[in-house]
């Protein structure tokens, strides 16, 4: 039995082919199929008729390093799909700073 179906979504995988409705089925963390009409077994299952299904994007132009010290759970980017996010990169980041802060309250 899988862990999760995700059920009827217009499945956009990145691979850059056209997306296609499909049920994804999921189990230990890992995608085992994506099928037209899946009839899987699953513990969980989530209607995704009207929704698009795709994978974590990734954000590589932001300065979330300001916000994530405020708002550790990021849902805003959480709720736009992106699951990774690469920080520093106009050449400074407050990250650093907050550290060594930390370490200094620590001494």
């Amino acid at each position: 039995m899988d862990d999760l179906l995700i059920r009827g979504g217009h499945v956009v995988d990145g691979s850059g082919a056209g997306g296609r409705d499909a049920d994804v089925a999921i189990g230990n963390g890992r995608i085992l199929a994506i099928e037209p009409r899946s009839t899987r077994p699953a513990r969980r299952v989530i209607d995704a008729r009207g929704q698009v299904v795709a994978p974590g994007f990734i954000d590589i132009h932001t300065h979330s390093d300001f916000t994530l010290p405020l708002n550790q759970r990021a849902e805003s980017k959480i709720r736009q799909g992106v699951t990774l996010e690469v920080v520093g990169n106009c050449g400074f980041s407050v990250v650093a700073v907050l550290l060594k802060k930390k370490k200094m309250m620590r001494e």
